[in-house]
């Protein structure tokens, strides 16, 4: 495991800014036990959670009581999100958001679930998540299997058919079986799958796998990865410069500034790659007024996975409001018994009939001359089966 920073950088949103005591009686507390450094601190939920909780104690509080966030740096340790956890329990926490991943949530949940309290996660997509292991879990986005088949039918508009994809256990069945998921999309209508490669975190040098790409016969139309920045830049990279053209094609860990920054100096670099993701963060978006809006309180929410930390909070503002109550038990229930929930991503979710996912349309996310566009945006019809 990575050296943690433990140190509390705990930022009390809205209270901190006004003045407030730290730990007033009168206050909602809601828990980020979060990746703050490390591989996946680019994709924590902290910015939006914070300028949407400015945004409601500015405006007076939920039925007059602030929100306060308890926020403290996991990096990416499950034992370090397990203590925070029962440390934040102790300090009466209404909601928890943690590591996005189900070796964390499930033993987090699990010890929460003790209080009542609910794990919701801004962008979980695991669908380990979603199958009555815990029953205190939801999560603002749809499961992976939905963004494999929007993807994967996209692919198959651009008349793919050969495709190569990469699979690694670190990241759960995200990284393990999105890909899988993918390739079940394309060789039900007529596609083949060349080979499976595999490759670990932190990978700087992919010529292996581009050795092994450069020796099939035929070439393959498109490869898929369900990984994130900056490894996976260095593959797109290092990809071009071998002289493969195939489509570069992923999963919401593409969902990341830093890949746009790709095509400052070349924006040809993105024109074949493309991605399933969550909610559409492109220029004209909600996303983008909910980036400006925050930008004028003084908070910076850079790209999507930040700012779905906003649907977070007025996913639990919705639940307090509709209980009228902070009891963390009825806010679950109120929160699932909802018909629609205004969100900053999208205009409305529901729980009412997934109980642990907000079902959206998936938007698959490309680029033309360096800029995003939204290529198509539905719920797939041909999702693979999971668990």
């Amino acid at each position: 495991m990575k050296k943690l920073n433990l140190k509390l950088i705990t930022t009390l949103v809205g209270l901190g800014l006004l003045g407030l005591p730290l730990h007033a009686e009168d206050t909602i507390k809601i828990g980020f036990a979060v990746p703050l450094t490390g591989d996946f601190a680019p994709y924590n939920e902290v910015a939006g959670a914070q300028c949407m909780t400015k945004l409601i104690n500015d405006a007076g509080g939920i039925n007059g009581q602030q929100l306060e966030l308890l926020i403290q740096d996991t990096n990416t340790d499950t034992q370090a999100a397990i203590s925070l956890t029962e440390r934040f329990l102790s300090n009466g926490i209404v909601a928890l958001a943690t590591i996005p991943f189900s070796d964390t949530m499930i033993p987090v949940a699990q010890i929460a679930a003790a209080n009542g309290v609910t794990i919701v996660q801004a962008q979980s997509t695991q669908v380990e998540m979603h199958t009555g292991v815990v029953d205190n879990f939801i999560t603002n986005v749809a499961p992976d299997p939905y963004t494999a088949a929007a993807a994967a039918n996209y692919a198959l508009s651009q008349g793919v058919k050969n495709i190569v994809i990469f699979t690694s256990d670190e990241g759960g069945s995200w990284s393990a079986r999105t890909p899988e998921w993918f390739a079940e999309v394309i060789e039900e209508n007529g596609g083949k799958l060349q080979a499976r490669l595999n490759y670990t975190s932190g990978t700087t040098d992919w010529s292996p796998q581009i050795a092994e790409l450069k020796a099939l016969n035929p070439a393959p139309d498109a490869v898929y990865i369900s990984w994130a920045m900056p490894d996976i830049g260095i593959l797109i990279r290092q990809m071009r410069s071998a002289g493969l053209d195939a489509w570069v094609v992923g999963s919401d860990g593409f969902d990341d500034p830093s890949l746009d920054a790709l095509a400052e100096q070349d924006p040809s670099v993105l024109d074949r790659v493309f991605f399933g993701t969550l909610a559409p963060a492109v220029p004209g978006s909600r996303i983008e007024k909910f980036q400006q809006e925050c930008a004028s309180v003084g908070i910076k929410v850079n790209g999507l996975f930040p700012a779905l930390g906003g649907d977070t909070i007025k996913i639990i503002e919705h639940g307090i409001k509709a209980a009228g109550s902070t009891d963390p038990t009825a806010i679950r229930e109120a929160i699932r018994a909802a018909d629609s929930i205004s969100v900053m991503s999208v205009e409305a979710i529901s729980f009412k009939n997934t109980k642990s996912y907000a079902l959206r349309e998936i938007p698959v996310i490309g680029f033309k001359s360096g800029r995003r566009v939204v290529l198509s945006q539905d719920i797939p019809k041909n999702v693979p089966s999971w668990p």
